[in-house]
């Protein structure tokens, strides 16, 4: 009761302060001084647009010194899905058995700490996929390159090869044992687990400097055989498991003639995913591809994004990152973030884009890794609803809420003007209750609220201030249940 009477004299002294501001307004319009009005941002509770992506996440990479680091930035992430490299070069460098129907154990590094250059780092399999496993996340596993035995292509001075295998039933053998260990060594539910049958078939050799190609002289008859011998893997295992590809990173080609020429084939990919580079703010070419995939009916997942501009770095780049993922998460095209740290063995752009840096920074978070934790946390599991803004502003927001929980609404801001906005109006239509507590978060410097309040009215409305150059998550949130009126005992019965 107490805090109602407060509401109600805030409410008498915010109408006190806006007739005093009409009458100063109306005589600085006779001296012809203009007061600047904040900006308004309408949402609309009841103007449901669609659910959000149903995973979302970042691609990761592990080291075993810094384990429990690792581990729990996965989970303040509040990813749903985490991209894994598994690269057959680095799994099962030595081809010690001529029997592909039985799995030499011995023959694959699962167990082994191996190398990580340029730091004395080590990585073990196992341990990343207990970590991965503890997480609750699901896991799309990401292979790369082949041990030279594998290929009858020229290996790189790495050591590794590109795509196709030269042998098929080899090929199946090593998909095979991941997804075996996976599950039956390493306890992973096979619902959670998601394989991208290949990498980047359409880079053509050279054209990155940084990175050398992953498939080199193949036909769209070895990428339907990949496709499918990983899927007879994936039956050998668990149906559970998920069958993604083939993401390209520099068109819709290859894609696109698996689905139309190889329909059998087309038919075992259980969602699509895509990469795409940006520079500066158009994103269009990102967000077409994830449109034109959409098209075919599944899930369609942009697994490797960044700004070539911007990159990951500061302000600049958690602002990029900030706007990408309402425009990713308004077209519902799952985001997967590359990558979630920088890693030593990645040169430029690549190394920059990571939301925190490596270990010679000691793993220091950018204001970057902020935005992802807190667009996560907050607008994970909602499902979109109409939100109206001026030009300047870039807003999205979710909903969420259940009969014995909460009713709650997040309000994505995102402000790239350069200029603060002091005293922006905020409304919330058919909101389930007149009365909520509104929570602000600054996206970019941790998960910690900035401030708490309680808001009221019908529609709810709040100002807030927008700093230049920043983004800020307003969430409403309050019983979803209004309060009970109970009648007499004589009517068995209680009217909400």
């Amino acid at each position: 009761m107490r805090d109602r009477w407060k509401v109600m004299i805030q409410q008498r002294k915010g109408w006190l302060v806006l007739l005093l501001a009409v009458i100063l307004g109306l005589a600085g319009d006779a001296r012809g001084v203009n007061l600047a009005q904040g900006p308004q941002i309408a949402v609309d509770w009841n103007a449901t647009l669609g659910p959000g992506p149903g995973e979302y996440g970042t691609n990761v990479w592990w080291t075993d010194q810094d384990a429990d680091l690792w581990q729990s930035r996965y989970a303040e992430s509040a990813s749903t899905m985490f991209r894994v490299p598994i690269s057959h070069a680095i799994l099962e460098p030595n081809n010690d058995n001529d029997d592909p129907s039985t799995i030499n154990w011995a023959g694959f590094q699962f167990e082994t700490p191996l190398p990580v250059p340029d730091g004395g780092r080590t990585t073990t399999y196992h341990a990343w996929f207990e970590a991965l496993r503890d997480s609750g996340a699901t896991i799309l596993l990401q292979p790369s390159y082949l041990s030279p035995w594998l290929s009858d292509n020229a290996p790189h001075p790495g050591g590794y090869a590109p795509y196709p295998p030269n042998d098929l039933d080899e090929y199946r053998e090593f998909v095979l044992a991941v997804l075996r260990y996976l599950v039956e060594t390493v306890n992973f539910p096979p619902q959670r687990i998601a394989l991208e049958a290949m990498n980047e078939p359409d880079l053509g050799c050279g054209v990155d400097p940084v990175v050398p190609c992953f498939w080199q002289n193949w036909t769209m008859a070895d990428i339907a055989d990949v496709v499918r011998v990983s899927q007879e893997a994936i039956q050998s295992v668990d149906g559970d498991i998920a069958l993604v590809g083939l993401a390209e990173c520099c068109g819709m080609d290859v894609v696109e003639t698996l689905l139309t020429d190889y329909p059998a084939e087309g038919s075992y990919l259980d969602g699509l995913s895509y990469h795409r580079y940006s520079s500066g703010y158009d994103v269009a070419a990102l967000l077409g591809r994830g449109e034109r995939l959409k098209t075919y009916g599944r899930p369609v997942y942009a697994d490797e994004y960044g700004s070539l501009s911007y990159r990951s770095e500061g302000t600049a780049g958690a602002l990029w990152h900030s706007y990408v993922l309402g425009e990713l998460w308004r077209s519902g095209i799952g985001p997967l973030q590359y990558p979630f740290s920088e890693w030593p063995t990645q040169g430029e752009p690549y190394n920059s884009m990571g939301l925190f840096h490596d270990w010679r920074e000691d793993w220091t978070i950018k204001p970057a890794y902020w935005v992802y934790a807190n667009f996560y946390t907050h607008l994970g599991g909602t499902t979109i609803v109409s939100s109206t803004a001026p030009a300047e502003l870039d807003v999205i927001a979710g909903k969420k809420s259940s009969e014995n929980g909460d009713a709650l609404i997040a309000v994505w801001v995102t402000n790239r003007s350069g200029t603060a906005y002091s005293g922006v109006q905020f409304q919330v239509t058919s909101f389930p209750r007149d009365e909520a507590t509104l929570t602000i978060y600054d996206t970019m410097a941790g998960l910690s609220p900035a401030e708490t309040q309680s808001v009221s009215g019908t529609p709810l409305t709040f100002s807030a201030d927008l700093p230049a150059n920043g983004s800020r998550c307003f969430v409403v949130r309050a019983p979803w249940l209004t309060e009970q009126v109970y009648l007499p005992v004589a009517f068995k019965e209680y009217v909400p």
